[in-house]
């Protein structure tokens, strides 16, 4: 029940129920705001559970050109192009969670969970709304490096800033040029399929 009062109250602040406990919002053409309530149960009592929200943005052009160089399926909501734990954007800037139990039909954390991601994550959805704005949020590492690895060259280059896009990539292909493991070997079939296409070659 308790994630169904959740669910009711996100929808009616203009969210969209996707999978699992992630929810997307409609900001701007080619864009999303993301929420995925992540969940933890140990140290807690029976029926209890510590939700923590993360909040993000979603930029659409960059998700489809990362998926194409990397030779996957673009997904429609997974996963955000930057990312934080909703406390870090609040008042506090720290890690917050709220406790909510399934055995009660009334939850006051609830209403304050979702009363704090309309209140907090909406805005700096809103305030992050274009592909200038993403790109300034990925240099300051909200999101995880081996994701933002493939994403901060891309949303630079289609920013217009080609040549921070390429800076980007040489150091990128600097910091694993003695490394084999196969997220090495994936990054650099990146890079090489991100020359071919903005540059026309890639280099001997």
């Amino acid at each position: 029940m308790v994630w169904g009062q959740i669910a009711e109250r996100l929808v009616g602040f203009g969210f969209k129920k996707r999978a699992g406990m992630i929810f997307t919002r409609e900001l701007a053409d080619d864009m999303i705001g993301w929420v995925g309530l992540n969940t933890a149960s140990r140290h807690t009592a029976v029926g209890e559970f510590e939700v923590n929200p993360v909040v993000g943005v979603r930029h659409q052009g960059i998700e489809r050109v990362v998926a194409e160089l990397r030779g996957k399926r673009f997904h429609a909501y997974e996963p955000p192009t930057v990312c934080s734990p909703i406390g870090y954007i609040m008042p506090d800037a720290r890690y917050r969670a709220w406790m909510v139990s399934t055995l009660e039909t009334s939850n006051t954390s609830v209403g304050e969970l979702t009363d704090a991601i309309q209140e907090y994550a909406v805005p700096f959805m809103e305030a992050s709304a274009s592909v200038e704005s993403v790109c300034d949020l990925m240099d300051q590492r909200l999101g995880f490096d081996h994701q933002l690895a493939y994403r901060r060259p891309v949303g630079w280059w289609l920013a217009g800033d080609h040549n921070r896009a390429i800076a980007l990539l040489d150091a990128t292909e600097a910091d694993i040029r003695d490394e084999d493991n196969a997220y090495a070997v994936e990054l650099r079939a990146f890079i090489e399929a991100f020359r071919v296409r903005f540059l026309g070659s890639s280099p001997d």
